[in-house]
């Protein structure tokens, strides 16, 4: 409301500041156009006749010679007609706008002038009165001719000129007095139009003086009235905005981490509500950052019993392979001793006869070796959180892998699988850790033996494939296939998920074992196609490093 009253009034001084320019603009063009230059010649005409009156009275009837010359100069009709045609032609002059006339209203402006001369203009009395002078009349000539005293005037001139051209000074001093009788009319009909006009002057000076004097005042009323509201509203805004400086206080402290702090519902009804909804929502912010607490510890408790439970499950499994290889030989190792102990010395054997023991001191050896595997890998587990990097070291693939096949190859004579290995004749160096990729060895072939029946091939494939483009990294693929059923290929990336498996005693860790390890040598392990049936067949990939000195 306080602005609008500004704008308002604002707006309307200026219109009335517009309008009243252009009033005083218009009244400086009257009097700088017309009333000043009119007054001048009212004044120049005046000034001139009562010289002519002058010269006339002074003159004796002998020395009228220069006073015939000097006549025809006077010209008092001449001079109103001159006058009143510039009065005509100036009230034809655009008038003031409409605007301007809003301010106030002038008075006429040059109607004095023209009721003073326009009676005498057209005046006949004069004539009349001469006519009825005999002696007049025929000192002067026809002045029944005359129409009008302008008209008498010039009768009375020419009849001057003849009265002096033939010396009869008393038809000259008789038409003289008339002449000036005539003159002096004229010249009080031109000081009365001048002194009208001065006062319509003095009226519009007084006008313009008004005028201004309103356009200062309402100027100033207008810049007072806007200083007061503007301190007003300033004062006012002060104020309303002071709840909403509580408010952002309220705010930072409530950044800064106090999470009780509260505004206080106060002010406008816009700040308040504001302060309302904050308070709303820092409440309802407290409650969530309450919730969300308690479900963090939850979540950590979950993930610290997850991974719990993915330890225990992958001990597990890691675990079961190294037992059924000690199971197995451990059960040859039986038969091995009970048919020792049938023809023994105490059965009634002899010594000749006994079996060789060299197999059982191999079997005993690989009992001793899966329990140092154990050993290895519980302390593997142990060490887990140390990086592979810290475990890293050179080592062929090619090697690792018949070294793996040799340790197997009782389990898989067992179970009938025969394994096909095609690998280069160079070494195939690369960087990692012998014992995890050891792992992913024999995860692959336990997941190859178990999906197959009983019998079965499986292909191990390792090259080495050059690097894609400039700067690449050449990588050493290894892959596995196997003459089982397959997997199907929807299934391609599930089986990598932990606790995942497709077979009804599966734990579903191995795969997911295997991918871990591949991350953990910047590699990578998926299902590929198969190019020898329908099984399924896994693809490794680490990067092939070259030992420096090399």
């Amino acid at each position: 409301m306080a602005f609008a009253l500004v704008v308002a009034s604002t707006g309307a001084a200026s219109l009335y500041a517009i309008a009243a320019v252009s009033a005083l603009r218009h009244e400086l063009g009257f009097l700088r156009h017309q009333a000043l230059p009119l007054l001048d010649d009212l004044r120049k005409s005046a000034d001139a006749l009562r010289g002519f009156d002058e010269a006339l009275q002074r003159a004796a009837p002998e020395d009228l010679d220069w006073v015939v010359r000097l006549l025809p100069n006077a010209r008092p009709y001449q001079r109103i007609d001159r006058i009143l045609g510039r009065v005509w032609r100036q009230s034809q002059q655009a008038r003031p706008s409409q605007l301007a006339q809003w301010v106030w209203q002038q008075p006429p402006s040059l109607t004095a002038v023209h009721t003073e001369l326009q009676p005498v203009r057209q005046s006949a009395a004069g004539r009349l009165r001469m006519t009825g002078d005999s002696q007049l009349v025929a000192a002067a000539g026809d002045l029944a001719s005359a129409a009008d005293d302008a008209a008498a005037f010039d009768v009375l001139a020419a009849g001057l000129q003849r009265a002096i051209a033939d010396k009869r000074l008393g038809d000259a001093a008789r038409l003289v007095v008339e002449i000036r009788r005539m003159i002096r009319q004229v010249h009080g009909a031109l000081g009365k139009a001048q002194a009208a006009l001065e006062r319509t002057l003095a009226v519009r000076a007084e006008g313009i003086a008004r005028a201004e004097a309103n356009l200062v005042a309402v100027v100033a009323s207008t810049a007072a009235l806007s200083l007061a509201v503007s301190i007003l509203m300033l004062v006012a805004s002060a104020l309303a905005l002071r709840p909403l400086q509580s408010l952002t206080s309220v705010l930072r402290q409530f950044a800064t981490g106090e999470r009780r702090a509260r505004a206080k519902v106060q002010g406008a009804h816009e700040i308040a509500v504001l302060a309302e909804e904050w308070n709303r929502m820092a409440d309802a912010l407290d409650r969530r950052e309450t919730q969300l607490l308690s479900q963090r510890e939850d979540l950590a408790r979950a993930e610290r019993l997850t991974a719990l439970g993915h330890m225990a499950a992958r001990m597990a499994h890691e675990v079961r392979n190294p037992l059924s290889s000690i199971g197995l030989n451990a059960e040859m190792l039986g038969d091995e001793l009970a048919a020792d102990g049938e023809v023994g010395p105490n059965r009634g054997g002899t010594s000749a006869s006994r079996p060789d023991r060299t197999e059982a001191r191999e079997l005993v050896a690989a009992i001793s070796a899966e329990v140092e595997r154990l050993r290895e890998l519980t302390e593997g587990y142990m060490v887990r959180a140390r990086p592979v990097d810290n475990l890293r070291q050179w080592l062929d693939l090619t090697a690792l892998v018949r070294e793996v096949l040799e340790f197997l190859r009782p389990e898989l004579e067992q179970r009938a699988v025969v394994v096909h290995v095609n690998a280069p004749p160079q070494p195939l160096v690369i960087s990692g850790d012998a014992a995890s990729l050891r792992q992913v060895l024999w995860n692959l072939l336990r997941n190859a033996w178990e999906a197959m029946a009983v019998g079965g091939q499986v292909w191990i494939g390792i090259e080495q494939v050059a690097a894609d483009g400039d700067g690449g990294t050449p990588m050493v693929h290894l892959s596995l296939e196997d003459s089982g059923p397959g997997v199907p290929s929807e299934l391609g990336e599930q089986i990598f998920q932990p606790f995942f498996s497709n077979k009804a005693r599966g734990t579903g860790i191995g795969l997911a074992v295997v991918r871990e390890i591949a991350r953990d040598h910047q590699g990578s392990v998926e299902l590929v196609a198969a190019q020898r049936g329908h099984g399924a067949r896994f693809l490794l990939r680490v990067p092939a490093e070259v030992k420096e000195g090399e």
